[in-house]
């Protein structure tokens, strides 16, 4: 049996993971701050059952208790699949224009929320001997520098090391859990929207953006979470490794 566990599940990739896995017959835990109505008409028709935990993941003191209250979901015997999905790209702006408080949030849903929830995650599940995999949605951002992207490149780059650090560490664990970061690269998702509609002052690669959508570059969600839950299925994961989407085409 298997339990997947996503956070941000109701937009963009986390919705379309988590509909592929509704209709897969799969035990399912959906986060974020809002629900989706077709969760459930989707769920009928499989049979899935799945609950909804609602919760806005900058408000990291009330992690832990999410962390609790998802693994109460989770079957004794079932393996568990979780998915840090959630995150922001605002603020877009050069740096001397971010905003302690836009920062912040950014800081706080993109690194923060992810790096507790993984941590809280590692100490509730240390004596489980069970299948344990934990996803961390990243970037090519992680990597590369964008002008006016200080914040979503700088948290998604502590992500990946944070990812590649735990990785390394449950390499020593007498349970331990396999830990990855994943770049679905460019979606044709409201991310994509707010980052066409960005002020080209704020943005020096705005028109690049607007060329991926009209020339229909943007690869649908659905694509990218077929290809993640294949590449999960496998099952031969390197512990810490960066997957990139272009890899797995």
């Amino acid at each position: 049996m298997k339990t997947f566990i996503i956070t941000g599940a109701s937009k963009g990739l986390g919705a379309a993971i988590a509909k592929r896995v509704l209709g897969s017959s799969d035990r399912c835990i959906l986060i974020s701050r809002t629900k989706d109505p077709e969760w459930e008409e989707v769920a009928s028709q499989s049979g899935t059952k799945f609950t909804f935990l609602p919760m806005d993941l900058k408000e990291t003191e009330k992690l832990s208790s999410l962390v609790r209250d998802m693994l109460m979901e989770v079957d004794a015997k079932s393996d568990i699949y979780f998915i840090n999905n959630a995150g922001v790209i605002d603020p877009i702006k050069p740096i001397g224009n971010l905003g302690q408080e836009s920062l912040e949030t950014s800081m706080r849903v993109n690194f923060m929320a992810p790096a507790v929830l993984t941590d809280e995650f590692i100490k509730q599940t240390k004596d489980s001997d069970r299948k344990k995999v934990v996803v961390n949605i990243s970037s090519g951002a992680a990597k590369n520098p964008y002008h006016g992207w200080a914040a979503y490149c700088s948290t998604k780059a502590g992500l990946e090391m944070f990812t590649r650090v735990a990785g390394l560490e449950q390499g020593k664990a007498p349970f331990p859990a396999s830990l990855i970061s994943f770049s679905p690269g460019v979606m044709d998702t409201d991310m994509q929207g707010t980052i066409r509609s960005a002020d080209e002052q704020d943005f020096a690669d705005r028109d690049k953006f607007h060329e991926y959508k009209d020339q229909g570059m943007l690869r649908s969600p659905e694509l990218v979470a077929e290809k993640l839950l294949q590449l999960l299925e496998a099952g031969d994961l390197d512990n810490g490794k960066f997957y990139d989407i272009k890899d797995l085409l």
